[in-house]
């Protein structure tokens, strides 16, 4: 029970921190959180250790615990390893995804229809964040899957956070196609080729607006 209320408060304060309910400087007061979760001190605080751990929370002893700033830098060199990751991640992927796999990655897809990249933005950046996790999930990697898991966190948060709209909207879910399209045929070299150029892509879309 110990390590399930763990990592229930874990994802739950991670899941606040990347949508921005608790933005950059918020402070997190231990004793709410026990209160909220109803749980021991013991649970909260191996939760925000990890949370540390994972750089989302700064903890300064004798003053307090707070959300870290978004630094630049650091979400730029986190992109910049993606690019290669995510494609090996989806040539993977094209040798091991099972069809509930591959069929969700088009439902996601088909999802993009029904949204407005401004009026729903954040399902739009959530339903992004699915598409690429059951890739990595896909490819079976269980080290792949964990540095990417951490490398997203920090993207994540970012995106959220500056509320950024894609200029070239059809390019995007076409990427988005093209990717899927080379996992369920199978096509491992397509699939790392369709990726790699997909993140390359929108890390110069990001790079003209934010990183200089």
């Amino acid at each position: 029970m110990k390590k399930i209320a763990n990592e229930a408060i874990y994802n739950e304060l991670k899941r606040r921190i990347i949508n921005m309910e608790l933005k950059p400087g918020d402070q997190i007061v231990e004793k709410d959180l026990i209160d909220e979760f109803n749980v021991s001190r013991t649970p909260v605080r191996e939760a925000i250790l990890k949370l540390s751990q994972n750089g989302l929370l700064d903890l300064k002893p004798r003053i307090g615990t707070f959300v870290t700033q978004i630094n630049l830098e650091t979400v730029k060199c986190a992109y910049e390893v993606k690019k290669n990751l995510e494609a090996l991640a989806a040539e993977l992927a094209a040798k091991r995804a099972t069809k509930n796999q591959i069929d969700e990655l088009y439902q996601i897809i088909d999802l993009f229809n029904n949204l407005h990249i401004v009026d729903d933005y954040s399902k739009c950046i959530e339903a992004d964040q699915r598409f690429h996790k059951i890739v990595r999930e896909a490819s079976g990697n269980i080290i792949l899957i964990e540095m990417l898991e951490e490398l997203n966190i920090k993207t994540a948060r970012f995106l959220q956070y500056i509320k950024y709209v894609i200029e070239d909207v059809n390019w995007f879910k076409h990427s988005l196609s093209e990717m899927a399209d080379s996992i369920k045929d199978h096509d491992s070299d397509r699939a790392r080729k369709t990726t790699e150029e997909h993140t390359s892509e929108y890390l110069e879309y990001l790079s003209k607006k934010f990183f200089g």
